[in-house]
């Protein structure tokens, strides 16, 4: 069953390389940077969040502050008295998904008269924009062609601006990363939940921190959720079940938690596949968590079902 297990965590994910499209959110192939600006920018603070699918525009000292939609229309305005969009732009209607799929109306156009609408008090305002992504499910053909080189796959794409009445553009760069080698982590988990389940099995008087283990393989699960706070907390409870379990000194509760955990550490396998993740712990730490996670659950699961599947010795009549 331990093989079986292990078998099965390093042969799961094959079919979710199809999916490495680079979608960005929790996980993203590509990096996006602003690398560097045309014109004054005085007064104003614009960078990248959730891995490249939003942009974050602060007016920090700037009067005014306007973002230009995709035919040079005003898009978005921030001024001291707050936050409006241009409901009559067609960026109103593009910018509603990642691939622009919402046609605008007949009555959105680059030349239409401004319909501001306040959106929000304060100074800061985050927007998803078609012109800091690439904008396809599908990587470009070179990248297609050879998909472990990094490559720029937008070099100069222009986000333009009015700053206090002064034109200028940030420019934004979008490279595609390599996925890094997932086979290595497989294999780890695999390997971790072997010796899990071995120890367990073969080593007498061990079983009884089962509870303990299962514990730490949740806290790790937790850890290696990313930005899903209902699966964190999922995970922690199944840490806070198997921690009672050790404590009342019952193992069947641990199991049941460890199976949950497990499942949610499975679930998160896109850790291992894309090049940038969003969560407590970036990157390599996100992976780490999720494949111990994965091994001292299900390893502790996989003991658990040898035992009850072994041999028993028959009472005397």
């Amino acid at each position: 069953m331990a093989l079986v297990m292990a078998l099965a965590v390093s042969a799961a994910p094959a079919a979710a390389a199809f999916a490495h499209n680079g979608t960005g959110g929790a996980s993203s192939d590509y990096r996006v940077q602003i690398i560097g600006w045309e014109g004054p920018h005085d007064g104003i603070r614009l960078r990248v969040i959730e891995l490249g699918n939003r942009l974050e525009l602060d007016r920090t000292t700037a009067a005014s502050v306007v973002v230009l939609g995709y035919g040079d229309e005003p898009y978005l305005r921030l001024d001291d008295r707050g936050v409006y969009e241009n409901t009559t732009s067609p960026a109103h209607y593009l910018n509603r998904d990642r691939f622009a799929s919402t046609n605008p109306p007949a009555s959105a156009s680059t030349t239409a008269d401004p319909t501001w609408t306040r959106i929000a008090g304060g100074s800061s305002v985050r927007w998803h924009d078609h012109r800091a992504h690439w904008m396809s499910n599908t990587p470009r053909a070179d990248v297609l062609a050879d998909p472990d080189v990094e490559r720029v796959v937008l070099d100069a794409s222009r986000i333009d601006l009015v700053v206090d009445g002064e034109p200028t553009a940030a420019i934004v760069r979008v490279t595609w990363l390599p996925k890094p080698a997932s086979t290595i982590w497989y294999i780890a988990a695999g390997a971790l939940g072997l010796g899990v389940a071995a120890l367990f099995v073969f080593v007498p008087g061990v079983s009884r921190l089962v509870p303990i283990v299962v514990a730490a393989g949740a806290i790790a699960t937790c850890l290696g959720q990313g930005a899903s706070s209902g699966r964190q907390a999922l995970a922690l409870a199944c840490a806070l079940i198997a921690i009672g379990s050790f404590a009342l000194r019952r193992t069947v509760p641990a199991l049941v938690a460890a199976g949950v955990a497990g499942v949610l550490a499975a679930t998160r396998l896109e850790v291992f596949e894309h090049a940038l993740l969003a969560g407590w712990l970036p990157g390599g730490g996100q992976r780490i968590a999720v494949m111990l996670g994965l091994g001292l659950c299900l390893g502790a699961v996989a003991s658990a079902l040898v035992g009850a599947l072994g041999p028993t010795v028959a009472s005397e009549p």
